[in-house]
């Protein structure tokens, strides 16, 4: 969790837990995961490990408080929190940035197209996916605010049809497309 508000700490971190599991781990899926082996070991990880009963307190906690939840893809990590958040304080870029009927964007794909950031190289780091979300949301603003936003997600699932899915390389010859005002 990394802290949105205004304020000096806007984008540091704020929750970082790794949360310890009962059965034991045989693939940690590293890639998706960002876990190695030990991670989740008390005696030797240097992460901040925790039950799913702490996690879910300190989540319950700031949802108490009426903090909002900007992230991509939060119904999954909800969901294995067990935990319910009011629609109205979860703020989804995976939805934001979707047409009904159509592939949901990855949030690798939306950071290098519409950010300019390559994220995601080599394994996960939740930090980072929670801080790149929160730019795409006011990226979000910014375009609604313009007035352009449907154009531009218009934009971007032409060019993902076009070119293929994968991270937009910002040095090739090929031009975005663009919202024409």
């Amino acid at each position: 969790v990394v802290r949105g508000d205004t304020g000096p700490h806007h984008g540091t971190c704020c929750i970082d837990d790794y949360v310890r599991t009962v059965e034991p781990v045989y693939d940690y899926l590293t890639r998706y995961s960002g876990l190695v082996h030990g991670d989740l070991d008390p005696a030797v990880s240097k992460h901040h490990i925790t039950t799913l009963k702490h996690a879910y307190l300190k989540l319950r906690y700031l949802a108490d408080c009426g903090c909002k939840f900007v992230g991509h893809g939060l119904k999954k990590d909800f969901r294995m929190a067990n935990i319910v958040i009011p629609i109205e304080n979860v703020i989804d870029t995976v939805e934001i940035f979707h047409f009904k009927r159509q592939r949901k964007l990855s949030l690798r794909f939306l950071a290098s197209y519409l950010l300019g950031l390559d994220i995601q190289q080599g394994s996960h780091d939740s930090i980072e996916d929670a801080t790149v979300a929160l730019k795409l949301y006011k990226k979000y603003l910014e375009l609604l605010n313009a007035g352009i936003f449907q154009e531009t997600l218009l934009a971007i699932y032409t060019y993902g049809k076009q070119f293929g899915w994968d991270v937009v390389k910002p040095n090739t010859n090929m031009a975005l497309p663009r919202p024409t005002r």
